[in-house]
């Protein structure tokens, strides 16, 4: 199918296709003694279904330019630094992205594409000249990709005159990659994105390095720190020996008289420093376990008793709460949202099942470890609306409604992959009700 096709001209192929289709079919179902090869041939028939209306006479698009000898150097250049561990940013050109898509695909397979970069998106298209087929000469297909929630999302596949749900996108085309040799490059150049930016004048890749990854990095605490993370533990000390153990421990019991201490004991040159020991002192406590096996000395508070601390009556949402707060406070905001997607993914395969309750936990503590740190005025504000609270609903929204509990076949059949429309959505609506809460108000 020729881009320059109008509609009508468009309309008529695809009227043509269809009755040649509807012929042939008629042709092998009709008489009643071949209604078991039909059965038999079944598998094959839909494949040549497919490839009737995704494989055209021509190509959708063509290079107007042959790569030279300093394009494919270029090219090999950008294709060997992207996803290189210690490579913590990549910006690339319209011609950039254009002269890598080019070598690329026609190192396997000889192509024509093009990509243009629009507002917020990325525009491909890509024709695959194949071997003679009684179908057509080109494998046609485009899609744009675009940023929703800090992810790549493709949407607007079309394959031939065949025209994808956006909802299955995504997966159609990862699941293509995945079954060619461009796979390994994939894994490698998609594995490890942190952000995505997509502007007029090109694309910028942020990946999560070795130090993003770096618990011991992140926290940093030197003597004057490490003194005020103790104060705070001590305080945690004489809260957990005042608590009923008739009563759950509930994190506001924690995060409040804490945050209260730090606004008597801070000023606005203090006031981050003192959020971010409040931060790592509760979530040593929360989380100790879980946090001791990456620091190279032991700082939980000693507490004669531990009892789990809670959200919404829940263990598990307070340990990602506090763990992501701690992490975002320290900088380390990519390795908190890392863990707490791959955590639930593994739970998905092997454990108790993907949760977006406990993913909104780790948005939430996101949201609260930012907020914590992001200016002194904005630090100060924090603990003053904390010193106040009454119970968690003040940091944390209602999410007990979200799916929870899904093996990875039920994930998958829902929601397809973390890339895809549904689960964004899902992301959008669990940060939009974070948003909503007063004590995240500028």
């Amino acid at each position: 199918m020729n881009s320059n096709n109008s509609p009508v001209e468009i309309s008529a192929i695809t009227e043509k296709k269809t009755r040649k289709l509807l012929t042939l079919l008629t042709e092998i179902a009709l008489p009643p003694f071949r209604l078991l090869f039909f059965y038999l041939a079944a598998p094959p028939l839909l494949i040549a279904i497919v490839l009737f209306y995704a494989v055209e006479n021509t190509a959708i698009t063509k290079s107007n330019w042959s790569l030279t000898h300093s394009d494919i150097e270029r090219a090999k250049n950008i294709l060997s630094n992207t996803g290189i561990k210690n490579q913590q940013t990549i910006q690339l050109s319209e011609k950039d992205l254009n002269i890598a898509l080019s070598y690329l695909l026609n190192y396997y397979i000889h192509s024509t594409s093009q990509i243009t970069i629009e507002e917020q998106l990325l525009r491909f298209k890509i024709s695959l000249l194949l071997p003679e087929n009684p179908f057509g000469n080109y494998l046609n297909f485009s899609f744009n990709l675009t940023k929703q929630a800090g992810y790549p999302v493709i949407n607007t596949l079309k394959i031939g005159s065949i025209e994808i749900a956006n909802e299955f996108a995504g997966l159609i085309v990862e699941n293509i990659i995945k079954y060619t040799p461009l796979k390994e490059f994939y894994i490698l150049a998609a594995q490890h994105i942190k952000s995505l930016q997509i502007q007029p004048k090109g694309l910028t890749i942020s990946y999560i390095t070795s130090d993003d990854l770096s618990l011991k990095t992140a926290l940093r605490l030197n003597n004057k720190n490490y003194q005020s993370v103790v104060l705070y533990q001590q305080k945690i000390t004489s809260i957990i020996a005042r608590h009923n153990p008739k009563w759950r421990l509930s994190l506001t019991e924690l995060l409040q008289p804490l945050f209260n201490l730090a606004y008597q004991r801070s000023n606005d040159i203090t006031a981050i420093a003192e959020n971010r020991a409040v931060l790592i002192a509760v979530s040593t406590y929360v989380n100790k376990r879980e946090i001791q096996a990456f620091i190279p000395f032991d700082i939980s508070p000693t507490t004669n008793r531990q009892y789990s601390a809670s959200l919404y009556r829940r263990t598990d949402m307070a340990k990602h709460f506090m763990a992501s707060a701690a992490l975002a406070a320290t900088g380390a905001g990519a390795l908190a949202h890392f863990l707490g997607q791959e955590k639930e993914l593994m739970d998905a395969k092997q454990g108790s099942g993907f949760s977006f309750v406990d993913l909104a936990g780790d948005r939430a503590g996101l949201r609260f470890g930012k907020t914590a740190v992001a200016s002194a005025a904005q630090a100060r504000l924090l603990q003053q609306r904390m010193a106040g609270i009454k119970d968690y609903t003040a940091f944390m929204p209602e999410v007990r409604d979200l799916p929870e509990n899904m093996s990875k076949a039920i994930f998958k059949q829902r929601f397809n992959s973390v890339y895809s429309t549904k689960y964004q959505a899902m992301l959008r609506k669990i940060d939009h009700r974070i948003a909503k809460l007063p004590i995240y108000q500028p």
